[in-house]
């Protein structure tokens, strides 16, 4: 069967990967990919929905995939399945739980899913004055779709005013800070849940640990992502019981119910456990409506289980006969990202913040072949060389027994890897 991947970045390439190798897949092709992608499948220079639903229909494409959530949000499942195209990912109704942060945290009070205390706000003047008469830190939330990078963790009232003026005024993250969710910011330990579902059924996969700050120790802004790790170290069956009969459950039953959102694709659930007593409350920071990246390259290699056969009990509405098995070894990722560079008019501050592109990267040549490199921002120059197109570059996935050995695997991988700027946070996996 032919299989179409929809995205660019490193979850893409490794949904790419994993469908390439199913002995059910003959050809995988990439809308629109990225030169590491380009290794291994056969990329197409296809940028709206309309051209990937007009080439699906072309080539007879069995099954289509979408990673990111932006096409997901214009509606590429709509359009998919109005012509009769098979495609795994939620319709454009359903994608409202991403690309609006406000409309999901009050379809899940409404719920009565477990959410931090929350407002949202159209103004930004009220939503100074709701900061200024709280008594704890808050995190303010740009409502749209923000690349990962939407949420301010504010340690002051004096950061959350800047926080709202930076969102709501000077719009850093464009339209999508015409509203805002401002939250009670909670302390505990965050997981991020992953769950297949077909609308009816859910089924849990292994869960991951993000590291979103662009920094060491936890500190910097808030990035898409600096790396991963997997199997999550406190994740038992009982608190999958708990996140299941709490929060993923009442999501995904409750939207149908409510709502009429028949939810179909993956579901993405960012959660902040936070213990009381002697339960623990799994709240729910945010909800994604796709594999998350990184999470998903360390996810998707534990994965034993076709991705062919479990896309397929998605749209046909089995899913419940699934249980997919999953690898025990850890993966653990690092992400290579475009640093602190100087440019012809200073200097470059380094992902998140503006980078240098077109650099040469060397040395992958060199990597292990028992691990996996899954690009995210790369291209071809004119002369051929592999260059940088993006803050974050490349990722590193490596495997062990154990986290330190998966954690030392791809610590020594990485440093045969260079461009100028490279930066990658050390301490993923130092737990």
């Amino acid at each position: 069967m032919k299989v179409l991947v929809v995205g660019t970045g490193g979850r893409d390439h490794a949904i790419a990967w994993k469908f390439g190798r199913s002995p059910r897949v003959s050809r995988v092709f990439v809308a629109h990919g990225n030169a590491g992608i380009a290794r291994s499948a056969e990329c197409v220079n296809l940028r709206t929905i309309e051209e990937m639903a007009d080439f699906a229909e072309k080539e007879r494409i069995d099954l289509t995939f979408v990673g990111p959530e932006k096409p997901l949000s214009a509606g590429i499942a709509d359009l998919f399945e109005s012509r009769g195209l098979p495609i795994v990912g939620p319709d454009k109704k359903a994608s409202r739980l991403e690309s609006s942060k406000c409309d999901a945290k009050e379809m899940m009070r409404e719920l009565a899913i477990p959410v931090p205390e929350f407002e949202n706000f159209s103004e930004p003047d009220k939503a100074r004055d709701y900061i200024r008469s709280l008594g704890y830190p808050v995190v303010v939330k740009a409502d749209g779709l923000a690349a990962g990078k939407g949420s301010l963790v504010c340690d002051s009232v004096a950061e959350a005013e800047a926080a709202v003026r930076q969102i709501m005024e000077e719009r850093a993250f464009g339209e999508a800070g015409q509203r805002v969710v401002v939250e009670k910011r909670l302390y505990g330990r965050e997981l991020s849940f992953f769950c297949f579902t077909d609308g009816y059924s859910i089924v849990p996969m292994v869960a991951a640990q993000d590291y979103k700050r662009a920094l060491e120790n936890d500190e910097g802004k808030n990035t898409g992502g600096m790396g991963s790790y997997s199997p999550h170290p406190f994740l038992n069956e009982a608190l999958v019981k708990t996140i299941m009969s709490r929060v993923a459950e009442p999501l995904i039953n409750g939207v149908r119910e409510k709502y009429s959102i028949v939810y179909r694709g993956v579901l993405y659930l960012g959660l902040m456990l936070v213990e009381k007593g002697d339960e623990v409350i799994p709240y729910v920071l945010e909800i994604n409506i796709r594999l998350g990246d990184p999470e998903a390259q360390v996810i998707l290699p534990r994965l034993r289980t076709d991705l062919v056969d479990i896309s397929e009990a998605i749209l046909a509405g089995r899913l419940k006969s699934m249980q997919p098995e999953w690898d025990p070894d850890y993966r653990l990722c690092l992400i290579a990202t475009s640093g602190r560079t100087k440019g012809k008019k200073g200097w470059y501050k380094g992902y998140p913040d503006r980078y240098k592109i077109g650099v040469p990267i060397e040395g992958l040549d060199k990597i292990d072949e028992n691990c996996l490199v899954f690009h995210s921002g790369t291209e071809l120059d004119p002369s051929g060389r592999l260059v940088t197109t993006g803050g974050r570059v490349l990722c590193i996935v490596s495997s062990g027994k154990t986290l330190a050995a998966a954690r030392e695997k791809a610590l020594l991988e990485m440093e045969k890897v260079g461009f100028e700027g490279i930066y990658y946070r050390k301490d993923i996996g130092l737990e």
